[in-house]
């Protein structure tokens, strides 16, 4: 009997456990989750360089705390990444990145601060890097239909209709 008890007691103990470490990993803003850049502007004050179709696919990923991205040519030869901690205050509209590593090393240890909001799966921010402003537009990655084209599973990975948010 006594047994009995020390496994019920620790199968009590492990479901909480798990249970605590679940709930450690909701997100806690609504930046978590992936993000593939739609468009992106270096803005100077007297002209806008539209920068959205020089590079391949960009993505931007961010934990609770965290965040990471990459992107290469799109001809591969070169690769662009980094990474770091992040704060987000959407009460205020700002966003900032501590770049902690970045391919470019002049950025290590750079903090930037960004106008930001979120409207649906859109994240809208713009932020001052030296002579220009960085704007950016991101769409959240729909997880749902990567799994889908992951699987091959055509009838749930359908094109999106007119107007979708899907990039």
């Amino acid at each position: 009997m006594r047994t009995v008890r020390c496994l019920f007691g620790l199968a009590v103990a492990l479901l909480l456990t798990g249970s605590i470490n679940v709930w450690g990993q909701l997100p806690s803003n609504e930046l978590e989750g992936t993000w593939k850049m739609v468009s992106q502007e270096l803005v100077y004050p007297d002209s806008v360089v539209d920068q959205s179709d020089d590079w391949g696919p960009s993505y931007k990923i961010l934990n609770s705390t965290h965040f990471a991205w990459g992107r290469e040519t799109k001809n591969g030869e070169t690769v662009l990444a980094g990474g770091g901690r992040y704060e987000y205050y959407p009460e205020r509209n700002v966003y900032i990145e501590h770049i902690q590593y970045h391919s470019d090393t002049g950025l290590d240890g750079v903090t930037l601060r960004f106008k930001a909001r979120v409207e649906g799966d859109t994240w809208y921010h713009i932020g001052d890097i030296g002579s220009y402003k960085l704007r950016e537009v991101w769409k959240r990655v729909d997880a749902k239909k990567v799994r889908a084209e992951l699987r091959g599973d055509t009838t749930s990975a359908r094109p999106e209709t007119a107007g979708s948010s899907e990039q």
